[in-house]
């Protein structure tokens, strides 16, 4: 019976963190598209400061089209864009460029291309 009892506690064990494997995933995914959200603004409003005529409806900021095919395939982690930060394109006009932040959000590089 013990080696019944030692697989039945194995596989509970299974299930149990196959369970809570999914939702630690969409907290991470939560705060994963917080951060893409706020610290895209923060790009918006280093651009805004650059050009003071513009208005916030003008610039465009997005998320970089490979960090973003990154995030979604899993390959780029919450720890990954805590250490690194993320990169943004952004456009105003016809002026355009990157932004990237710190794993703080801070802007760390504003550059018109």
């Amino acid at each position: 019976m013990k080696p019944f009892k030692s697989a039945l506690s194995v596989a509970l064990l299974a299930a149990a963190i196959t369970t809570l494997a999914p939702g630690a995933r969409a907290d991470d995914d939560a705060k994963i598209n917080a951060r893409i959200g706020s610290w895209g603004r923060n790009c918006k409003n280093a651009v805004a400061a650059k050009y003071p005529k513009a208005s916030m409806a003008e610039i465009s900021v997005e998320l970089a089209a490979t960090l973003k095919q990154s995030i979604d395939a899993g390959e780029t982690k919450l720890k990954d864009i805590k250490k690194s930060g993320l990169s943004y394109n952004w456009t105003f006009k016809n002026k355009s460029g990157y932004c990237n932040t710190d794993g703080e959000g801070n802007v760390t590089e504003l550059v018109k291309q």
